[in-house]
């Protein structure tokens, strides 16, 4: 995303957050990666690693998300505090 503005990429990932389509995949690929650390021999340990890994990016991913739309609802009302 070039050059969005803050409030433009917040309304960008609200709408992403509430895309049932998208909901499903992320619900998808986390039970994905939960069935995969439940598989893992113990002591494998360099698959465990990965496994986390992938746990960390997903987090990463929905965490950026979230952060998005909370800049933007920041963005939002320091907008309308500054017109009053």
């Amino acid at each position: 995303m070039k050059n969005v503005a803050t409030i433009d990429k917040a309304k960008i990932a609200k709408r992403l957050q509430e895309n049932e389509d998208f909901k499903l995949i992320m619900d998808s690929i986390e039970s994905d990666i939960f069935a995969t650390f439940k598989a893992v021999d113990i002591g494998d340990s360099e698959r465990l690693a990965n496994i986390h890994a992938l746990s960390h990016g997903f987090k990463l991913v929905n965490d950026r998300i979230a952060k998005y739309v909370e800049a933007g609802i920041f963005e939002a009302r320091r907008d309308e505090l500054s017109e009053e």
